[in-house]
């Protein structure tokens, strides 16, 4: 063999070596990344039957009447069902959420409401904050990593906070206007909302809890179905923090209200026993008494309502969430 050769050899053995330890280290985004490289863009799915109480808007978007200042905003023609919620006061109104951006949400908020509306995501996922254009005001939970990327108050989405590469879509910059600290009390006029950090499904997760309702706005941290903590950025740890706070710092007969529907047209609500049970498989996983299928992801069951998609890969159970007083 020549030298050439044994030198060529080396430097594969050195690129792969390289590139294994980059896969170890970012296994998530890179696994991310190839999945989208090999999976086409998916166009709208046919329009389904509408459950009671929810109307269609035009061809795209639903409309259901929680209460009298209050919508979810539905994307059942969207492969992820996304859920939007208008949450109004007597002064002002909030967004939570905007779906992928496939069609224009401004205009249909518009329609519902004469008051100022401030668009508040619950993180920072593509099919969250796709519709934020043409907002008056934009919020974000006030986090010292969001408040680093943002120096000069314009928040441009990594890709691992955002995803839209594997989907083709561009991250938005996002004008933020406020920082809502967890723990904050956010006046609508005779409507206050408390906000609350919610790690788990990312680091930044934010959830918005209407006292009065006994309602809590919570993204993509809890919905019926599959919860996905094998993203990057999602911890199994946290999820777990974000559990045990929820059922200390909420009454019984809290409702939660999520940010995907994939089982019906109506917007997705569940109980704070979900939030109980969701933490007791944590607790069992932790412990290595629970056994979950599949290695990436890999999924256990939580309970009739849930399945945890976790990464399969064992990690740290330490929180990497701080503390926020209250919140």
């Amino acid at each position: 063999m020549s030298r050439g050769w044994g030198r060529g050899l080396a430097a594969a053995a050195l690129l792969c070596a390289a590139g294994a330890a980059w896969i170890a280290r970012d296994h998530r985004s890179a696994l991310l990344r190839l999945h989208g490289w090999l999976t086409p863009a998916a166009g709208l799915e046919a329009a389904p039957a509408l459950d009671p109480g929810v109307a269609w808007h035009d061809d795209y978007y639903t409309l259901e009447r929680l209460d009298e200042g209050t919508w979810a905003i539905g994307e059942p023609r969207f492969a992820e069902k996304n859920f939007d919620y208008l949450i109004l006061g007597a002064t002002r109104g909030v967004l939570f959420d905007a779906g992928p951006g496939l069609r224009q949400l401004a205009p249909v908020v518009a329609a519902l409401t004469d008051l100022p509306v401030t668009f508040v995501p619950s993180h920072l996922h593509y099919d969250h904050v796709g519709g934020a254009r043409g907002f008056e005001r934009v919020a974000m939970i006030d986090l010292p990593a969001l408040r680093s990327q943002a120096p000069r108050g314009t928040l441009v989405p990594t890709f691992a906070q955002h995803l839209g590469a594997v989907a083709g879509l561009e991250a938005p910059a996002l004008e933020v206007d406020e920082w809502w600290a967890p723990g904050a009390r956010i006046d609508l006029g005779g409507r206050a909302l408390e906000v609350w950090h919610v790690p788990g499904h990312t680091p930044e997760s934010a959830a918005l809890h209407d006292p009065e309702r006994g309602w809590v706005f919570a993204g993509d941290y809890l919905y019926p179905g599959e919860l996905y903590a094998f993203l990057p950025g999602s911890s199994l740890a946290d999820y777990l923090w974000s559990a045990e706070r929820l059922l200390r710092g909420l009454g019984p007969g809290s409702v939660f209200f999520g940010a995907h529907g994939l089982e019906a047209t109506a917007a997705p609500a569940l109980a704070l026993r979900d939030v109980a049970d969701l933490r007791d498989a944590l607790r069992e996983i932790r412990a290595g008494e629970r056994q979950g299928e599949g290695l990436f992801p890999r999924r256990y069951p939580v309970s009739e309502r849930l399945t945890l998609a976790a990464d399969g890969i064992a990690g740290d159970w330490t929180p990497r969430a701080s503390p926020a007083p209250g919140r």
